[in-house]
């Protein structure tokens, strides 16, 4: 198992990163709750993936509504789901309200246990893609090219 990483040019004139090349994941599509439900009835289960996709797609509407309570809910090892809010700055307090001081709920996803940023990096085998190899490689002999110049 491995990360793909692609790179891109930042071709931002206005950015200070402007020029400079950075690594991103190359994800493939994603995949959907019937198709997870296939991937893990192949690990050695008894349930069907009918009853795997039925667990999950309950497993979904709960935790909407528990986030849209106020309820955050902790998925051991993976992450904890909890509502949050996209804000907007209110100058005086006394003017607060939820109109002018919220722009719009969001879900948030926290890392938890196992599933930490350090975690991910320690276990995780970054490969570069098959597209940001051949840029780095045009890149390089370019380079090469322009020695003699």
């Amino acid at each position: 198992m491995a990360v793909r990483i692609n790179v891109h040019k930042n071709t931002n004139s206005k950015s200070l990163a402007f020029g400079k090349w950075y690594g991103y994941v190359d994800n493939d599509d994603p995949i959907g709750i019937n198709e997870l439900a296939d991937h893990m009835s192949a690990h050695n289960t008894p349930f069907s993936p009918g009853t795997i996709a039925g667990v999950l797609k309950d497993m979904v509407h709960c935790i909407r509504e528990l986030n849209l309570k106020s309820v955050p809910v902790k998925l051991d090892d993976l992450c904890i789901f909890k509502a949050s809010v996209e804000t907007k700055g209110v100058s005086n307090l006394a003017d607060f309200t939820i109109a002018k001081g919220i722009k719009r709920i969001r879900l948030s996803a926290q890392a938890t246990g196992e599933f930490t940023a350090d975690e991910l990096t320690k276990d995780g085998n970054l490969v570069l893609s098959k597209l940001a190899k051949q840029q780095i490689e045009e890149a390089k002999e370019s380079a090469n090219d322009n020695t003699g110049d």
